[in-house]
C-alpha cells in the first residue's frame, strides 16, 4: 500500500518533468547568489564546503515541505484526498507514501545539484559511510517538519504565507551561511529547535572536521539530533493524521 502511494507520487513527478530542470537551475543560481552575498561580492573557496552542506539540507527541507503542502492542497481542491480516505486503506499509509515520494524527489534533485557543484567548484569532503547517519536523521527531521506543515495546510487557508516565512527562517538560522555559534545564546537555542540545524552541525564535524561518529556521541550532538528528529516525526505525523480524521468528520477534506 505504501509502495503504491510512493509510485503514484513519483509518476506524478515524472509527468511534470518539465518543472524539474528549472527547479535545479534555481537551486544552482541561488547557491551562487548567496556565495556572492556572504563573500562581499566575490566567491570565497573556503566557504564552498561548509555552506554547501547547510544549503543542501535547506534545499531538501524546502522541496519536501513544498511538495507536502502543495500536494495536500491540490488533492483537497480536486476532491481526491477525501475520496481516497473513504477506502479501507489506512490513512497513515496514504500519508507515508506521499511523503516518501516527496523525499525521494527532494533527495534526488539536491544530490544532482550538490554533486555538480562539488565537481565544478572542486569541493573536497572526507567521504565516510558514517556520514550517512546524520544525513538519514536530517531527512527524518525534515519529513516530520513537512508533515507538521501539511497538518497546518488542512486547517489554515493562508498556509502559503506561513510556509514561505518558515522556510526563510530555516535558511537564515540553520547555520547554512552564518555559523550558529555567532548568534546570541537565545537565538542559538531557537535555531537548534528548527529542522536541519543539528543535522548540519553534525555533518560538518564528520565530513569537514574529520570527527569519528563516536565523538559526536560523546559531545551529545548526535543524541540531540536523534531526539529532535524523532520528536519532529512523531509530532508531525500525529498532528497530520489527527487533522485528516477531524476534517473527514467535519466534511472539510474536499474542495474549499
Amino acid at each position: 500500500m505504501v509502495g503504491n502511494e510512493t509510485i503514484k507520487g513519483l509518476l506524478t513527478t515524472k509527468a511534470n518533468w518539465g518543472t524539474i530542470v528549472p527547479g535545479l537551475a534555481v537551486l544552482v543560481v541561488f547557491y551562487f547568489f548567496v556565495q556572492f552575498l556572504i563573500g562581499n561580492g566575490r566567491l570565497v573557496p573556503a566557504l564552498y564546503a561548509p555552506t554547501l552542506l547547510g544549503f543542501s539540507a535547506y534545499a531538501i527541507a524546502y522541496i519536501v515541505s513544498l511538495k507536502t503542502v502543495a500536494g495536500t492542497l491540490e488533492e483537497m481542491n480536486a476532491g481526491t484526498l477525501e475520496q481516497v480516505h473513504l477506502s479501507p486503506l489506512p490513512s497513515w499509509a496514504l500519508s507515508f507514501g506521499r511523503l516518501v515520494a516527496a523525499v525521494a524527489e527532494a533527495v534526488g534533485m539536491t544530490a544532482l545539484v550538490s554533486a555538480g557543484l562539488t565537481v565544478v567548484l572542486g569541493i573536497h569532503f572526507s567521504y565516510r559511510l558514517d556520514a550517512l547517519v546524520p544525513l538519514a536523521l536530517t531527512i527524518v527531521d525534515v519529513a516530520g517538519f513537512s508533515l507538521l506543515l501539511g497538518a497546518l495546510a488542512i486547517r489554515i487557508a493562508s498556509i502559503g504565507a506561513i510556509l514561505h516565512v518558515l522556510q526563510g527562517v530555516v535558511l537564515l538560522l540553520n547555520g547554512a551561511f552564518v555559523p550558529v555559534s555567532v548568534f546570541p545564546d537565545w537565538l542559538q537555542l531557537v535555531s537548534r529547535l528548527l529542522p536541519t540545524t543539528l543535522g548540519v552541525e553534525v555533518s560538518r564535524r564528520v565530513l569537514l572536521q574529520g570527527w569519528p561518529l563516536s565523538s559526536t556521541l560523546s559531545d551529545h550532538s548526535l543524541l540531540w539530533l536523534t531526539l529532535h528528529s524523532a520528536v519532529m516525526l512523531v509530532l508531525g505525523g500525529v498532528l497530520y493524521q489527527r487533522n485528516i480524521m477531524r476534517a473527514l468528520q467535519e466534511g472539510r477534506l474536499g474542495p474549499r
